[in-house]
């Protein structure tokens, strides 16, 4: 997380120190609205919390807040009033450290049937714990409150090493597969990153499905997720790893059509890094790469490497600390939705320095976007996000965000959002789109799609199965022209496995516009 700066790139503190002094003789320099383009809007949603870290969205919209330090998760109601409650305190945390404490949390998919909460935290014993707890009170009114069950917490793992006070990583998200995915940093043991056992420096997946409820502890056995990269002749760690090389993965994203995970790792002295992967097995190279240059070349390795998708250099743009905001998507009914140009777009930013960045995806290629009016500059979209740690899209189409201290370094901190300028109308048909049946149908192998474009859009195509979850992300692109598109499903899912008979949906979303066919099997 953000210790990286002080502790790795003295360059980087002597920068930031100077900084603070100027803070603290101005106050009117103090953190504010960042400055976003023309056209967009920033605004205060909440203020007055104690070190927020993370945030997460309850179906209905209300919007979970934890506290580093205090280990409290709060929910904020959206009102109006905007009203913040206490849900409860999570036991036993260590936040005795600048990247200790209560780090991450996350919404169970099928919330209020199961009305879990899972969490980030670290804890005495230098251990890290992911961790279940059960919701009681108002669970689907989003004007009632919520409160925690301290006692029902059902430990999924407890033993994972946390003998650094940093790089502790500290996301949960659940993937559009079902699946919990958890980043883990290397806990300042840069050889552990290639070590798939040592649960330091990867992506976890988890499958929390079959747990029964109530208190409790996991085996290896009861989480571990068919389809992960060592499932089949890993150890019982390295069943439940999903990607690795890692050096601290604090905050990453993942893309609800497609299950692309986007993952912000914090460099060491020169380069930080996004990186993104839709399937398991990927080794990101730390401690051999950092960024796209070489970092140690004698550490070995595990496989093949994957090289990031963006890099940010510390002594070209200042960056010290990356942090994912994910990949921008145009919801049905959004209010304060970005313009189409935006779909598919992804966003990362700097805890530090402050800057965000817009990136445009183009096959497999990733590059910065063209600026549009009102930036701040030709690089960065937006600026002044200063100890920003975390960022959520809400069914409003705003991007939130999550700011650790209203003023750098310090004082209580507030959540805010970035408000588009367009709503997108609940509506789904679109005549300038159209999307064939799938042919065969019924079939016994391979599925044939085609669509129509009438300009040049942002599409996705994905295999989804009868609960919602991925199985399939066929197409995730930017297609240039007009014209007929075509794409193919050989019955594979993402991993590469035979999948069984039944009814799947293929889900077309061209420009944020969704279009959905039903896809029988029958092998």
């Amino acid at each position: 997380m953000n210790i990286r700066a002080m502790t790795r790139a003295p360059h980087a503190f002597a920068r930031l120190l100077s900084v603070f002094g100027f803070v603290c003789v101005l106050p009117v320099c103090a953190a504010a609205q960042a400055t976003v383009p023309t056209g967009f809007t920033d605004q205060l949603v909440a203020a007055g919390l104690s070190q927020p870290v993370g945030i997460a969205f309850l179906p209905d919209g209300r919007l979970l807040v934890i506290e580093q330090r205090s280990a409290r998760i709060k929910s904020i109601r959206m009102g109006p009033p905007v009203a913040v409650d206490t849900v409860g305190t999570v036991p036993s945390v260590n936040s005795a450290a600048f990247e200790r404490g209560l780090l991450g949390i996350a919404v169970d998919p099928d919330w209020p049937a199961r009305p879990y909460l899972y969490t980030h935290s670290t804890h005495t014993g230098n251990k890290i714990r992911i961790s279940r707890f059960t919701a009681t009170g108002a669970l689907s009114d989003p004007a009632g409150k919520i409160f925690l069950d301290t006692l029902s917490r059902h430990d999924l793992i407890t033993d994972i090493p946390d003998n650094a006070i940093n790089h502790n990583g500290g996301t949960v998200r659940f993937g559009p597969d079902g699946m919990l995915y958890v980043s883990l940093g290397d806990d300042a043991n840069s050889a552990a990153a290639q070590d798939t056992t040592s649960l330091r420096g990867v992506i976890l997946r988890l499958d929390v499905s079959q747990l029964p409820p109530g208190a409790g502890t996991a085996t290896r056995a009861q989480i571990a997720a068919a389809g992960n990269p060592f499932s089949a002749t890993g150890s019982p760690n390295a069943k439940l790893v999903w990607a690795w090389g890692l050096r601290n993965p604090f905050r990453f994203q993942i893309d609800p059509p497609t299950g692309r995970v986007l993952i912000a790792d914090v460099g060491e002295t020169t380069w930080e890094e996004v990186d993104e992967t839709s399937s398991g097995g990927r080794n990101f190279g730390w401690p051999r790469m950092e960024g796209n240059a070489v970092n140690n070349a004698g550490a070995p390795i595990v496989g093949p490497l994957t090289g990031p998708i963006h890099v940010m250099s510390h002594s070209e743009t200042g960056a010290a600390s990356v942090m994912s905001a994910g990949i921008y998507r145009r919801l049905a009914g959004a209010a304060f939705a970005f313009p189409v140009a935006y779909e598919g777009d992804a966003f990362a930013s700097d805890y530090y320095d402050g800057f965000m960045r817009r990136l445009e995806r183009d096959g497999s290629t990733w590059t910065i976007a063209a600026p549009v009016a009102g930036q701040p500059s030709a690089e960065f979209w937006g600026s002044n996000f200063v100890a920003v740690s975390d960022y959520a899209l809400g069914k409003d189409g705003a991007l939130y965000y999550c700011r650790q201290f209203a003023t750098p370094f310090s004082g209580p901190g507030e959540i805010r959002r970035i408000m588009g300028g367009e709503s997108v109308s609940v509506e789904t048909p679109v005549p300038s789109v159209s999307f064939a049946k799938p042919y065969p149908s019924p079939s016994s192998g391979r599925v044939e799609f085609s669509w129509s474009l009438a300009a040049r859009s942002h599409v996705s195509l994905v295999i989804h199965d009868v609960r919602g979850r991925m199985v399939r992300a066929l197409v995730t692109a930017r297609q240039d022209n007009a014209g007929r598109y075509r794409a193919s499903w050989n019955g594979l899912d993402q991993g590469g496995r035979a999948v069984g008979s039944g009814i799947y949906f293929a889900r077309l979303v061209v420009d944020g516009r969704t279009f959905e066919h039903r896809v029988p099997l029958v092998k």
